[in-house]
């Protein structure tokens, strides 16, 4: 049995990038830049006018006010896309709308709702400064600039960005396909009778939803009964068309944990088996080719440690990601928590803030084969191997789980 940041290391160590695509900007969100991009242009190309309004010279709105109102000749007028060929002179202005190119001779712009018109003239009531309401060429990207980086997540707004930029295509990382296999007699589907001894197969759906989440691809392979033939078939049928292998149960050291001997039995090599964590000490993490399957264990709870503290990282680092591990805090304690040395242990906890300090609770009941107690958590704390009490008020470390869905509200 290994400990778990040697196990974790073990995982990253042996999981590399996967090969880069070229995809159109359209389909491109939610990938990972697998190049620099650079600028060829300014953004924005040329100065324009930041307002509707009337461009003109600063100096001459001096003592511009709503009992003192100056006025320009207007000369002409710009809507955005057209360029001027009038030039901007002492005494005059020229209408024009947010967007369009700044006219020669202008330094400033009024917005229209300082202004009022009375035929070819336009009244001022604002005294302008240089350079206002005008927005600069290049101000916000300068051509040849670096604009994002390789291993940049392709958001909402670096979509934005690059159709800024007139970038049609992109080169990404491939997202990594990822088979789900789960085992168990006893497993039933959603829509079957739950006869005695038989539970729902809750795995398939949970590990379906996290790869998603964490942007590959999910391809669930239904379940195998526990017959190591029949498991063996399915993982060569995994192995094929995933480039990781999730198994769930069947990794422990019952009459009928077949998984681990048939996917040996495979040619598949394996790293570890058994971690000093809880949950998931039954884990198993092997390597085929350039391929990943892990064996996790078959309690719901177990296997969503398993997925989030190797297999997520595992993914994103597939994916081209730097940022592979949750964000972690330290955290107070508001209670005391128990637990057998020897293993580190995963502690679903709540986390508040309070002024500048972190507090965490746990949210409710700690057995591996629990699920609710992870929905009202937002935060797993890191209780050491070798402590047997951590006492309140002492300090731990917490990973943050999705603060999209649970926001650190300060009380």
């Amino acid at each position: 049995m290994i400990d778990f940041e040697e196990a974790r290391e073990i995982v990253i160590k042996n999981v590399n990038e996967l090969d880069r695509i070229e995809v159109r900007l359209v389909e491109a969100l939610n990938y990972v830049l697998a190049e620099d991009i650079y600028s060829s242009l300014n953004l924005p190309p040329f100065d324009n006018s930041a307002m509707d309004g009337f461009a003109c010279r600063f100096e001459d709105t001096k003592g511009a006010s709503e009992s003192n109102p100056i006025k320009l000749k207007i000369i002409d007028s710009e809507p955005a896309g057209k360029v001027s060929q009038r030039k901007v002179s002492s005494g005059t202005a020229l209408k024009i709308m947010t967007g369009a190119p700044l006219p020669e001779g202008a330094n400033s712009v009024v917005p229209v709702e300082f202004t009022q018109e009375e035929g070819d003239e336009v009244k001022v009531f604002k005294e302008l400064k240089e350079g206002e309401n005008i927005r600069l060429a290049g101000e916000d990207v300068k051509s040849g600039e670096l604009v994002l980086r390789k291993g940049t997540k392709i958001r909402p707004i670096e979509i934005g960005l690059l159709a800024a930029l007139g970038q049609s295509k992109v080169q990404v990382f491939r997202k990594p396909v990822v088979a789900i296999i789960t085992t168990g007699d006893e497993l039933v589907g959603l829509e079957e009778a739950l006869t005695p001894g038989k539970i729902r197969n809750s795995n398939s759906y949970l590990l379906w939803s996290l790869i998603l989440e964490v942007g590959a691809k999910p391809l669930d392979l239904g379940v195998v009964p526990d017959e190591i033939g029949k498991i063996k078939e399915k993982v060569r049928k995994a192995l094929q068309e995933a480039d990781i292998v999730l198994t769930t149960g069947g990794v422990s050291v019952g009459e009928y944990d077949l998984v681990k001997e048939a996917i040996e039995e495979i040619g598949a090599e394996m790293k570890f088996w058994k971690v000093a964590q809880k949950p998931a000490k039954p884990l198993a993490f092997f390597t085929y080719q350039e391929k990943f399957l892990f064996g996790l264990p078959g309690n719901p709870g177990a296997v969503f440690i398993a997925f989030e503290e190797y297999v997520r990282p595992s993914i994103l680092k597939m994916m081209g990601r730097k940022d592979i591990f949750r964000p972690e805090i330290e955290v107070v304690l508001n209670e005391d928590i128990k637990k057998k040395p020897g293993r580190l242990n995963f502690a679903r906890v709540f986390v508040q803030k309070k002024g500048e300090t972190f507090y965490a609770s746990l949210s409710g009941h700690q057995g591996s084969g629990v699920l609710k107690s992870f929905s009202q958590a937002n935060g797993i704390a890191l209780i050491p191997k070798d402590k047997s009490l951590v006492k309140k008020g002492e300090v731990v470390k917490v990973q943050l789980l999705s603060q999209e869905l649970f926001s650190l509200k300060e009380n």
